[in-house]
């Protein structure tokens, strides 16, 4: 039975630097997109730290570790299955529907959309998924909002004005 699992393991492997090249450079476009459309984000009078500065400092690492990726692959020889990638790729598409409705459905509901799916895609229960995901939105909007003081888009239909 051993015997069976190492040679299906063996099938499964593909070489090292395509897998982790081709995930830096997808990366490093996510992160140059990142830094690029930060500075669309609009600044209000007096703020010291607009909505722009997380996604620019989360662009440098992100960046950094990408351009280690393609410069020095080879750390991790498994590719996922095919049920791993359609999840790669759910989650990627998921973000940027995310990023694509923050705006127009405001913060705490597409954080709380986004969380669900997100615990959803990882295996969690429907009852575990509500609980994190409104722990999530609510904690990074009081995160955010009230210890940060950086304003976040609001519930259209609530009437907010940031």
């Amino acid at each position: 039975m051993s015997q069976m699992s190492d040679l299906d393991a063996h099938q499964n492997r593909r070489p090292a630097q395509v897998g982790d090249r081709l995930a830096g450079a997808v990366l490093l476009v996510l992160a140059l997109g990142a830094w690029w459309h930060s500075h669309s984000f609009v600044t209000g009078f007096m703020q010291p730290v607009g909505p722009g500065a997380f996604p620019r400092l989360v662009s440098l690492p992100l960046a950094a570790l990408s351009a280690y990726l393609i410069l020095r692959p080879g750390f991790n020889e498994r590719w996922p299955d095919r049920a791993g990638l359609a999840r790669q790729l759910a989650v990627l598409l998921l973000l940027a529907a995310y990023a694509g409705l923050l705006e127009p459905l405001g913060f705490v509901p597409a954080t709380l959309a986004c969380a669900i799916v997100l615990t959803r895609l990882f295996g969690a229960a429907w009852g575990q998924a509500l609980i994190a995901g409104t722990g999530l939105a609510l904690g990074l909007y009081a995160l955010f909002e009230f210890a940060l003081g950086m304003p976040l888009p609001d519930v259209p239909w609530w009437g907010g004005g940031h």
